[in-house]
């Protein structure tokens, strides 16, 4: 299961600038983590929209996925969980010798266009904050 993660140009630069104005750097890093995965989750319900037969891989789509921090770097898992399901968005995202892959559902999660909406929603999200705290 992909990780997601905080990345935009300037990221060190901005964290630096919220911390010297005493921003809840951890905070913001959730709550930007938590938009972010809200946007991909959307795009993924919407692409699996053709495939819900059961409702069985739409179900394990990961709603309850909370950021996970080590040391310093925060990341939160997004996408499918296999356990509860979800083994069939890998056909569906990569396809088979028999069955083309999804592209809308493989662009939902690794797409240059999810990539640039979530740095772009990452990157309002600490301005924001600065904003706020900078008067």
């Amino acid at each position: 299961m992909p990780k997601m993660k905080v990345e935009f140009d300037g990221f060190e630069s901005v964290t630096k600038r919220l911390t010297k104005l005493d921003g809840d750097v951890k905070g913001t890093v959730e709550k930007a983590l938590e938009k972010s995965n809200r946007v991909v989750r959307e795009k993924a319900g919407a692409a699996m929209s053709p495939h819900n037969e059961t409702y069985q891989t739409i179900r394990s789509l990961k709603s309850d996925a909370k950021v996970e921090w080590v040391g310093t770097v925060a990341s939160m898992p997004v996408g499918f969980d296999i356990s509860k399901g979800g083994l069939a968005h890998i056909f569906l995202m990569y396809g088979t010798p028999r069955m083309q892959k999804d592209q809308k559902l493989y662009n939902a999660f690794y797409g240059s266009g999810t990539r640039n909406e979530i740095h772009k929603i990452q990157e309002d999200i600490f301005y924001e904050e600065i904003r706020k705290l900078d008067g």
